[in-house]
């Protein structure tokens, strides 16, 4: 580290250079983050879930028919049924999507002509008609948000045409899931803007000093580009590769958001700790370079280690099932990375410039003295000044009350935390001004709110063929026992394509001889029953009772799959033989909540054993690591309990619990960035401890220590908080959550419960030492 600050001070134009040539390559020769991002999470699953199987088995079942999302577009009067002019511009409408060449739709778009669909497309009452399109993009699809954008246009000129009174809205996964990405986007954008805001304000208010704004903000903007555009590079790289011999790499949008405010946090942390020290050693009389050579020395072991806990900890969620989480943890981790060696390097060799000597301005000398007044002993303050001295008084003169008050208040809202629920329902974070949300509940004032993304069963059967008389009758037996079901609003199938339940439409009536028209066509044996395969799968469109996202619908597709396992396991079975795949948005809503439920666990155990041997390397000191590790794993559970509590206060009975990817990016960020806050106190104690003992090291490192690091904490809550200046509410509430649990570890963990142990473990040395 001594070597490294002596080559950052000696060729600091050459560092700086170097660094700036790399971000303004990378610049050029990088594509557009949102060209290779990635954001779907169905297509994001393990190989061997049910809904990755069904999207293979559909594909080689049904391969002029694989749709993955829809597009509805809903025309609807309140007060009375759709006039021959109402329906007429569905019609017109279905026909402009038709025409448009850069739509991946699968099939011709259905309305209420098209054969045996068309009937399932309007509204009991007449009040409502629905305009399906079928498309091949996943319902998260980044393509979905150019979808979006064409939807609007299409729905704007159909409404300009429309007669008085119809209404005209657009919804389905597709749109559902371009609003969200819309949203995202619109929250990278603010995210972005307001992380630099608020750091320069942080920074700006703490120090109010332009230069200290300048050397941190330039530092971490460099760091900022160049891993955002080196990661893209390695995402397009790896997309044009293709599958070989190197680990596939990918990244999100999610991925840059977490980027740019843990740079800009923990980033700007770095920075200021090490010209902090630079202005402590300026102010007992080292030259410039002195400064700058010391201070890398004796913090830069410090910033490495705590980096490498983050690094280390967000590097185990390789190990997760789940694609996003897989991927987006070594991204960040290598973003980490390249922040650390910004800091390390061109941090320094910005304050090698003359930038470094307006830091720190030579105190005037005594009269007659030649001594500098702050270093005058009876002028000297003591360290950290009025409120951190009384802090650490209070600490280390009564450390087991201390430790025992803070653990009880703690113990409750920990308590909260480790029962609080979660949500997988992504239709419930849309804003509530989204489009598709307006268009959902126009549908839903009219069809069932399973219209929106039914669930896809695919049966396969080796020596059936589901077309021939006995194959039929195996039909009927399962959609009856299927429309049994609590939650299942329609089943369509080769045996009722229209989807109504067994025993309501009688077969003298029109509605019955229509249906069993349907049923007999060779539309509804093409659509149904694969013949590709010889007959050998079909397939049953099941219309849930509540909405595609809910959990609701994630407990009847659970409950679907119960019953299909009986129809397997049970004694002369004619189903022991089959496959039941389920494909939709809540097959994979559901494949999601246990795929990264187990990911979860796997991860809180792998990151707390990772950050462990970090800091037991840097410390060598078990317990007092053990004891480390502790105190973030309960600010994390507090934390969680305290957005729980806050959270359902606000939102009452309509709040189902945190966005289900909080609590995994809580972790880990908590955890390891938690942890930094640890080392850089602990090593500086150790160093006291050295120098003036055990109790007196204590509290002499947390007065040292005290301002820096609640200065760094602030600027990293206020990173986080950024993340609240968007219109993603789940973004808003991890962000929230984020800035709580930080401002938790800067002002309870890092200054009370981590010094009061250390003090009592000083005390116990000091006794076995006087004994």
């Amino acid at each position: 580290m001594y070597r490294l600050g002596r080559f950052a001070h000696d060729h600091r134009w050459a560092v700086i250079a170097a660094w700036v040539v790399a971000a303004a390559g990378l610049r050029l020769a990088t594509p557009d983050w949102r060209s290779v991002a990635r954001d779907s999470d169905v297509g994001e699953l393990p190989a061997y879930t049910t809904t990755a199987r069904g999207l293979k088995l559909n594909a080689a079942a049904f391969p002029n028919d694989t749709s993955n999302s829809q597009l509805v577009f809903v025309l609807a009067r309140e007060d009375r049924p759709l006039t021959a002019e109402d329906r007429a511009v569905g019609l017109r409408l279905a026909r402009r999507l038709e025409e448009l060449p850069d739509v991946p739709l699968v099939g011709p778009v259905w309305t209420e002509q098209t054969p045996v669909i068309g009937d399932m497309l309007s509204s009991p009452a007449g009040k409502a008609v629905e305009v399906v399109a079928r498309l091949s993009n996943d319902f998260m699809a980044v393509d979905n948000v150019r979808l979006r954008r064409t939807a609007l246009r299409l729905l704007a000129a159909a409404q300009a045409e429309a007669p008085a009174g119809l209404q005209i809205g657009v919804t389905g996964s597709a749109a559902i899931g371009g609003d969200l990405l819309a949203a995202m986007s619109e929250s990278l954008r603010a995210t972005e803007f307001t992380t630099i805001a608020a750091v320069a304000l942080a920074l700006a208010l703490i120090y109010r000093s332009p230069w200290l704004i300048v050397v941190p903000l330039g530092a971490i903007a460099v760091a900022t580009i160049v891993s955002i555009d080196l990661l893209a590079l390695l995402a397009q790289w790896s997309e044009l590769r293709g599958s070989g011999a190197w680990p596939e790499f990918r990244v999100y949008s999610t991925t840059r958001i977490f980027i740019v405010v843990l740079l800009f946090g923990a980033g700007t942390d770095f920075c200021l700790f090490l010209i902090a020290r630079f202005r402590e050693l300026r102010s007992e009389g080292a030259s410039q370079r002195e400064g700058i050579v010391e201070s890398v020395g004796r913090v830069g072991h410090a910033l490495a280690a705590s980096a490498g806990t983050t690094i280390a900890g967000l590097s185990m969620m390789v190990f997760a099932e789940f694609g996003k989480f897989a991927y987006s943890g070594p991204a960040i981790a290598i973003a980490l990375a390249i922040a650390l060696a910004v800091c390390l390097t061109l941090a320094p060799a910005l304050l090698a410039t003359p930038i470094g000597r307006r830091l720190y301005e030579r105190p005037r000398r005594l009269p007659g003295t030649g001594q500098s007044m702050k270093a005058a002993p009876q002028q000297r303050p003591r360290a950290g000044g009025r409120c951190w001295n009384w802090v650490a008084d209070v600490v280390t003169a009564r450390p087991g009350l201390v430790l025992a008050a803070s653990l009880a208040a703690a113990a409750p809202l920990a308590w909260q935390g480790v029962g609080a629920p979660v949500t997988y329902d992504i239709f419930s974070e849309l804003p509530p001004d989204a489009p598709s949300k307006r268009g959902a509940e126009l549908l839903l004032r009219h069809l069932p709110p399973g219209e929106i993304g039914p669930l896809t069963l695919l049966v396969r059967l080796p020596g059936e063929d589901f077309a021939s008389d006995g194959g039929r009758r195996l039909i009927r037996e399962l959609s009856k026992r299927l429309f049994d079901l609590k939650g299942v609003d329609k089943v369509r199938s080769l045996y009722r394509p229209t989807g109504e339940p067994p025993g309501a439409v009688s077969l003298f009536s029109s509605q019955g001889w229509i249906s069993l028209a349907a049923a007999g066509s060779p539309l509804a044996e093409e659509t149904f029953v694969s013949q590709a395969t010889g007959g050998e799968v079909t397939r049953l469109t099941i219309v849930l009772a509540h909405g595609p996202f809910s959990a609701e619908a994630v407990a009847t597709a659970d409950q679907i799959a119960g019953t299909l396992r009986s129809l397997q396991t049970r004694e002369a079975s004619p189903w022991r033989k089959a496959t039941f795949e389920m494909l939709g948005v809540t097959a994979g809503i559901r494949d999601l909540e246990r795929i990264t439920s187990i990911d979860g666990r796997r991860i809180q155990l792998l990151v707390t054993i990772a950050v462990y041997l970090v800091i037991l390397v840097l410390l060598r000191r078990p317990l007092v690591c053990g004891y480390l590790i502790a105190t973030v794993v309960l600010n994390y559970y507090v934390t969680l309990g305290l957005v729980n509590l806050a959270l359902g206060a606000l939102h009452g009975d309509d709040y189902a619990g945190l966005d289900w990817k909080a609590p995994i990016f809580l972790f880990v960020i908590l955890v390891a960035v938690g942890q930094d806050y640890n080392i850089l106190l602990a090593t500086r104690v150790a160093e006291e401890q050295r120098r003036l003992g055990p109790l007196a090291g204590v509290h002499r490192g947390l007065t040292a220590t005290g301002g820096i690091i609640t200065s760094c904490g602030v600027i990293m809550a206020a990173t986080f908080g950024s993340m609240t200046s968007g219109s993603l509410p789940e973004m808003a509430e991890m962000g929230g959550a984020l800035a709580l649990g930080i401002l938790l570890d800067t002002f309870i963990v890092r200054p009370i419960l981590a010094p009061a142990f250390l003090a009592l473990m000083a005390r116990r040395h000091a006794g076995a030492g006087g004994a």
